[in-house]
């Protein structure tokens, strides 16, 4: 980074990224706040996520993300959030850390090694994850990331720090509100136990075997939610289950 965060510059950029936070109307709004800001204090990835399942009724659910779509689609068609590494690692400290400083709170498995050099592969070589944990609130997760692969500076990981608490605070305050702008796609309870088993890597036959449906069954309901959504994939539909709040991470395992 070219300035100190300790530049008057850069103090001034933060402060100005708290008052475009502020001014989002809706999700979407504050998704491109923080992507532009992101980019500019020179990450060119971020997430901010939570896990809630809206079948249990009346909770919410946030997950904006520039991840790339083909490391997504990888996420869920190999399974890698079985041994996700980072949130791993971020469960066992109470203030993040820098992705090349996992190996000293996590004793990696080959398994999840893989799955850092696949990131890599897709542009997410560094970065720094934050967890942020509120009482009685699901548990959430900001990182910011690169495809430069090199250490994240002092200030780098203090910039990040601040990035993810700022738009947390407005991403609570904006699902808080009746404004919830994300279009949801409506399924039934059916489609969603279909797609959550989709997502576990279960065939229709197998998906019809727990639930007891016929494999003709279970394929209509997963293939009627893919014509909703407009997807080609039913990866491509599992991300969009997420997305809408139809199901959470935690669900897939």
């Amino acid at each position: 980074m070219a300035k100190s965060i300790k530049d008057c510059g850069r103090l001034d950029d933060l402060t100005r990224f708290a008052t475009e936070c502020g001014r989002a109307g809706n999700l979407g709004e504050l998704h491109g706040t923080i992507d532009a800001a992101a980019r500019e204090f020179g990450f060119r990835w971020f997430t901010l996520l939570h896990n809630v399942d809206l079948r249990r009724g009346g909770e919410e659910t946030l997950f904006l993300t520039t991840y790339p779509s083909p490391w997504l689609e990888e996420v869920l068609e190999e399974r890698h959030y079985l041994e996700d590494p980072i949130h791993a690692a971020c469960a066992r400290t109470p203030s993040g850390l820098a992705w090349d400083r996992i190996g000293d709170v996590l004793e990696l498995t080959p398994r999840q090694r893989s799955i850092l050099d696949r990131a890599r592969d897709h542009d997410l070589a560094s970065g720094y994850s934050l967890p942020i944990r509120t009482p009685g609130e699901p548990e959430a997760i900001f990182t910011a990331a690169r495809s430069r692969d090199e250490p994240l500076s002092a200030e780098e990981i203090l910039t990040a720090r601040l990035l993810g608490s700022v738009a947390y605070d407005r991403a609570r305050e904006l699902l808080g509100e009746a404004a919830k702008t994300l279009t949801c796609v409506p399924l039934s309870p059916r489609q969603v136990e279909c797609i959550a088993l989709v997502a576990q890597g279960k065939s229709d036959w197998e998906i019809g075997q727990i639930l007891g449906l016929s494999r003709d069954t279970v394929h209509e309901y997963v293939e009627s939610a893919r014509r909703r959504y407009g997807v080609r994939r039913r990866t491509q539909l599992v991300l969009r289950a997420v997305r809408d709040g139809h199901l959470n991470m935690e669900a897939l395992l």
